[in-house]
């Protein structure tokens, strides 16, 4: 796949050859935080019902994580609590792979910043749908990498 070989020609930061190392074992998942978690609670996620606007449920409360690291150190260092609310973030799978886009203050505000990835025991998940999945248990972390702006994906186009 064309994606997979361009990520091993680019330089990454510290944290995220770690992270790809992992992911290629195989044996992970990882969620990605700017919080410091002892141990993953499952917690009720929502989505924006495009017909109402309405925030739903969306299936019961889970601890979410992916099998790609990337998608984790995106999700670490583009959102949090300290984000400004005029922006806007995505991610996906296509044809050519994995794909993310933010706006540009988003992309600023991960200056500086030390987010963290927890890597997880890929057995303690079930449901895996597309670069997404589910444990409806407690999930305490095999290990904590952590992750600055320099091991942010490459292939982030920014929304205008």
């Amino acid at each position: 796949m064309d994606f997979e070989r361009s990520r091993e020609n680019k330089k990454f930061g510290e944290g995220r050859k770690k992270l790809l190392a992992l992911e290629q074992e195989g044996k992970y998942v990882f969620h990605g935080s700017h919080d410091v978690i002892d141990v993953l609670e499952p917690r009720q996620a929502y989505n924006d019902n495009p017909e109402t606007g309405e925030k739903e449920e969306d299936g019961d409360p889970a601890v979410f994580a992916t099998p790609y690291a990337d998608v984790a150190i995106f999700r670490a260092l583009i959102s949090g609590k300290d984000v400004p609310a005029d922006s806007e973030s995505t991610f996906g799978m296509n044809e050519r792979g994995l794909h993310f886009s933010a706006t540009q203050n988003l992309i600023d505000n991960a200056k500086g910043r030390i987010a963290k990835v927890y890597v997880l025991d890929r057995t303690k998940f079930s449901q895996f749908e597309g670069s997404q999945c589910r444990s409806t248990e407690p999930i305490t972390p095999v290990q904590v990498v952590e992750v600055m702006l320099e091991d942010l994906p490459d292939n982030i186009t920014v929304i205008q």
